[in-house]
């Protein structure tokens, strides 16, 4: 039996340029994705995609809101410094208990777009911001697990810092 099982998600917060934006329903952080190269050889019966782990795809941000308090400045064109905090339950098996776990996403990134979204009856009248990643960092529990700055060349997964390795091997 696993030590500790994370369940739901039990409320979040977000802040934008140091503005605690209201009524946000959701944020999606970016899918990290490495590019690949296709491998073809002869006597391969396949091609094979070996990704590239000293690179990363371009990464969106996304944040949808009901136009609250404070969410007209998500989509302000430029620079934004946005980070989400998030109380997620965690199921300590041992000692059969549910604690509260602190996650926090920390994302520089510049606006890309705004999507006005649906008017419907009895719905609130939201819109959902997109931002191009520049800087995204993840820490769950005090301990930063993901670390990719696209300016300073940082990627640090898990504890491994896989730029210093890079730059190790060429030095």
């Amino acid at each position: 039996m696993p030590k500790n099982v994370r369940c739901n998600v039990e409320d979040h917060r977000l802040i934008d340029n140091g503005n605690k934006c209201e009524d946000v329903t959701s944020f999606t952080p970016p899918t990290i994705e490495h590019p690949t190269t296709s491998v073809k050889a002869a006597g391969m019966v396949m091609d094979v995609d070996i990704p590239n782990i000293y690179h990363f795809n371009a990464m969106e941000f996304e944040i949808a809101h009901n136009n609250g308090t404070n969410c007209a400045g998500l989509a302000t064109p430029g620079l934004h410094e946005i980070e989400g905090r998030i109380a997620r339950q965690n199921y300590i098996t041992s000692q059969g208990e549910v604690q509260l776990e602190l996650v926090k996403i920390r994302v520089r990134g510049a606006h890309k777009s705004t999507e006005k979204g649906s008017i419907e009856t009895d719905n609130p009248y939201g819109s959902t911001e997109k931002y191009s990643v520049l800087r995204y960092e993840e820490e769950i529990g005090g301990e930063v697990v993901t670390l990719i700055d696209s300016m300073a060349g940082i990627i640090r997964i898990n504890g491994k810092d896989y730029s210093n390795d890079l730059s190790a091997l060429l030095d």
